[in-house]
């Protein structure tokens, strides 16, 4: 049985997938997903796991090209048969799935799990601000695709005064839209058009805001990464904002230093929990906000891919450890199925030409 991870690049994520594994003597191997469309026919044994691609692309229409140009990998792959012995981690299907946020919040919604509510799409910069006027709150306006808070834009708009404060990731600079690592703040119009537009272009969501609940001053919400029915990690992002993705040099909090009562913790659990399953997901990160005032969780998306936490990556690297040690406990069952079916189907060509000495 071999364990196979495919990217377009190495990096740090697979790194500590790779160093959990030799912690388990127990070898992970690379590959492109370039080499896993020459070798898939041929493979046997396997377990895959496919990891986003690495870019360090900044222009935000080009870094939706990408995204797309990955969409169609994940298309691809999931037309082509698999040998009975080798199996995806997470489905190509199930990944495209939780890539689109918007079905991902329609298929969850019907399971009647909570997610934060979204309002319609928007088609124009006009009918945004009239979703913003009617609304009457601040709103989230995010790329229908990607992750990483990239693009992602907290706009809040009084309509009787014309007035416009924005948060967001994008910023142009000689008439391109850049992706930046930091938060910047807007608030004249002319500026804010371009960038609406491109993320509109692009296909968006618009959620409602819905106020977090805070630790010690400041906005948290949680990343739950979940594989099959169990809890493997939380991690508390904390932020002065409302944008909370790590990277983005906000901070990392411990689960246990949260005053949540039992049964909330319980409800985060059983709805990210059944989130995963919904999708048909093995292992997700699944992003939660509790409700400042009432502690109501609230789903915000589910990320197929977002078991990388690196609180826990440096510290114990926990999270890819138990995912190595449940792909060998479920492959190593596997392989006894194929051991005692050999020997059925042994048995069975054997009775069916076997001829008695007596009658011989």
């Amino acid at each position: 049985m071999q364990i196979i991870v495919v990217s377009n690049s190495l990096s740090k994520r697979i790194e500590y997938f790779v160093e959990a594994g030799k912690h388990l003597q127990t070898e992970v191997c690379f590959m492109t997903y370039e080499e896993l469309f020459s070798c898939l026919p041929l493979l046997r044994q396997a377990v895959i796991k496919l990891e986003p691609c690495v870019s360090d692309e900044t222009d935000f229409l080009k870094y939706a090209l990408l995204n797309q140009a990955y969409k169609e990998t994940l298309q691809r792959l999931s037309e082509m048969s698999l040998p009975d012995d080798v199996c995806f981690l997470n489905t190509p299907d199930a990944l495209l799935r939780a890539l689109d946020k918007k079905e991902t919040k329609e298929v969850l919604m019907d399971k009647g799990l909570k997610v934060t509510p979204m309002l319609p799409s928007p088609q124009s910069f006009d009918e945004l601000r009239q979703l913003l006027a009617d609304c009457g709150r601040g709103c989230f306006l995010k790329p229908r695709y990607g992750s990483g808070a990239g693009g992602i834009m907290v706009i809040r708009y009084q309509p009787n005064r014309n007035k416009w404060v924005v948060y967001t990731t994008l910023r142009q600079v000689d008439g391109v839209i850049h992706n930046t690592k930091r938060i910047n703040r807007l608030s004249v119009e002319k500026e804010i058009i371009p960038l609406a537009e491109a993320v509109i272009q692009t296909g968006a969501i618009l959620e409602e805001w819905i106020p977090k609940a805070q630790l010690q001053g400041e906005n948290y919400d949680l990343r739950v990464v979940c594989r099959e029915s169990e809890i493997d990690y939380i991690v508390v992002r904390c932020s002065k904002g409302s944008i909370t993705n790590l990277h983005l040099n906000n901070k990392a909090h411990w689960w246990n230093e949260l005053s949540l009562s039992e049964e909330v913790r319980q409800q985060i659990y059983f709805q990210c929990q059944e989130a995963v399953q919904s999708l048909d997901l093995r292992y997700a990160g699944v992003d939660v906000l509790i409700e400042r005032g009432t502690d109501i969780p609230y789903i915000i998306e589910v990320n197929g891919q977002g078991d990388h936490v690196y609180q826990d990556m440096f510290a114990h690297n926990s999270i890819y450890t138990q995912q190595i040690k449940n792909i060998k406990k479920k492959s190593l069952f596997n392989t006894k199925d194929f051991f005692f079916m050999g020997i059925f189907y042994f048995a069975v060509i054997f009775l069916a030409t076997w001829t008695p000495l007596a009658e011989a």
